[in-house]
């Protein structure tokens, strides 16, 4: 008889660092920090379905970020409930990378006024970087759906000085990082910008934006435009996520403390199937409910501590349609986790997915209980 060995994930995690924790001098880097509550509903709403999103929010109710010019950036306040609001019209809403909140920027327009209206946000570091020390930089950054062009040239300005100009337009300086590729160009999602940059002497403000003008600025009409034909061309993007932190202020990993939101690692086995319980569908529909965030983020962040870790998601269904009709829902379903994890940043060659249609019953499919148990999807860790 060939012996099979129990490989533990916990066995295997325990040889792969978990990816290092670092110091992050942005305050407020996901925007849900925020005060002179409650927020009041913008002047004007420009947001379909976001009620309370605007400029007005972002100077009034944003701790920490300011304007970097006389421009008016927004802050977006995307519940769950205006996310599903838009769902049920639009293939693609905007959403908050993490938690309700993120942060919006023209990076181009053209109006009566100008031709090169920016906007630009701001904030004071926790502390000054010191000057000959390798800086690294992290942004998430997406097309907002209502935008009808793409555009490259998302800089990231460091100062000594707060940066406060009297104007609607480009604001000239020179970013120590910019984006010179076009965001979201062939595709929509959040993108990971990770960039670095070694400062010549302290600097203490960060402001980001479009700084070039309109001839160094390539702009392309977006395949993923959902918004109103009559909406004025322009770039927006939204803002989430943002580290800055220093080469020598990286911190010693630590072990992640026993949280609801992270899964026990001794518990998981490779090759065996763990059950994502908080996946939620519509029926005979394949995409996440909003519901669904919490037990996605779970499996995000294990594989964004383990970043050596393989693996294949998938999907099951009851027996109530006919067998072809099952394999390419339950294949759709784990698609959509697939592309859930893809869109956070996590490379596709670390995962794989496949239907199994109503071929893999774990329960019987006599009573809705049991049913309810058939419809899943699952994840296994592959072999290192």
């Amino acid at each position: 008889m060939k012996l099979v060995p129990v490989l533990f994930l916990g066995l295997l995690l325990a040889t792969l660092c978990p990816a290092q924790k670092r110091i992050n001098l942005v305050p407020n880097p996901s925007f849900e920090d925020l005060f002179n509550l409650p927020v009041r509903p913008n002047p004007r709403n420009s947001f379909e379905f976001e009620p309370k999103s605007g400029y007005k929010p972002f100077q009034k109710n944003t701790k920490f970020w300011f304007a970097g010019s006389k421009t008016t950036p927004d802050l977006r306040i995307t519940t769950d409930d205006n996310y599903s609001e838009c769902r049920r019209r639009y293939p693609i809403c905007d959403k908050a990378r993490t938690g309700d909140m993120m942060v919006g920027i023209i990076t181009y327009l053209r109006n009566s006024y100008t031709d090169s209206y920016r906007e630009y946000v701001q904030t004071k570091l926790g502390k000054a970087l010191r000057p000959g020390v390798k800086t690294y930089v992290e942004l998430w950054i997406v097309k907002e759906r209502q935008a009808k062009l793409v555009s490259n040239n998302i800089g990231i300005y460091f100062s000594d000085k707060k940066v406060e100009e009297d104007t609607e337009v480009v604001v000239k300086r020179t970013p120590q990082i910019n984006i010179d590729s076009v965001i979201n160009l062939d595709s929509y999602g959040w993108v990971r910008i990770v960039d670095s940059f070694i400062p010549d002497k302290p600097l203490r403000f960060m402001t980001i934006g479009n700084f070039y003008d309109n001839q160094k600025t390539e702009l392309y009409v977006s395949e993923h435009f959902h918004g109103s034909p009559y909406t004025p061309p322009y770039a927006y993007y939204l803002l989430d996520d943002l580290r800055v932190w220093q080469k020598e202020e990286e911190e010693e990993p630590q072990e992640r403390p026993s949280s609801p939101l992270v899964y026990d690692t001794s518990t998981i086995q490779i090759n065996e199937a763990v059950r994502l319980d908080d996946i939620h569908f519509r029926l005979d529909r394949s995409e996440l409910e909003p519901a669904s965030l919490t037990e996605l983020e779970k499996l995000h962040q294990l594989l964004q501590d383990y970043p050596s870790i393989k693996i294949d998601i998938h999907g099951h269904t009851d027996n109530q349609a006919n067998d072809s009709y099952n394999m390419q829902l339950s294949t759709a379903r784990a698609r959509a986790v697939y592309h859930y994890l893809l869109d956070k940043g996590i490379p596709g060659e670390r995962m794989s997915y496949k239907g199994f249609g109503e071929r893999q019953p774990i329960d019987t499919n006599d009573t809705e209980l049991g049913k309810a148990n058939n419809r899943r999807v699952e994840f296994i860790v592959l072999p290192k």
